[in-house]
């Protein structure tokens, strides 16, 4: 498969990884319990939403139209089959593990020789979000203890 190819097909994984951990953060921050919380939540959507945007953006510029990709057509009940296994997962653990499968997509591209240096912050920036969430995930227990609403 020549570069390209490989870009696109990465990018194309990335768009719908990158639609579905928007959601993911979205569900997150309508079950926190705390304003400061649901505020970081909400804005993690909507970063994973401006980076969507700029995938979307880069695969357009490769000639490749929104219509043909798998993204425009997603289907939940896909969503649904691809989560069963993580059913006892806590929003938030959901969206750890949303960064991660999204870590893995832009090392990927970024190993493709392409210039992907515009996707270096959002890797940066995805590597930081985990950081936190993986603290967030630790303290959980805890806060149930504390609060039975967690």
């Amino acid at each position: 498969m020549g570069k390209q190819n490989q870009y696109i097909a990465q990018l194309e994984k990335l768009l719908t990884h990158l639609k579905n951990a928007k959601l993911g953060y979205l569900k997150a921050a309508d079950h926190a319990n705390s304003p400061e919380e649901k505020r970081y939540l909400n804005q993690e959507a909507l970063l994973r939403n401006r980076y969507f945007q700029e995938a979307l953006n880069e695969i357009q510029n490769l000639g490749v139209s929104y219509d043909d990709l798998v993204v425009s057509g997603f289907n939940f009940n896909q969503l649904l089959i691809s989560s069963i296994d993580t059913l006892k997962a806590t929003a938030l653990e959901k969206c750890l593990e949303a960064d991660t499968i999204l870590i893995e997509i832009y090392q990927a591209i970024g190993k493709i020789d392409c210039d992907t240096t515009k996707f270096k912050n959002n890797l940066d920036r995805l590597l930081e979000a985990a950081e936190k969430n993986e603290i967030l995930v630790s303290n959980y227990p805890t806060k149930k203890e504390i609060d039975s609403r967690y």
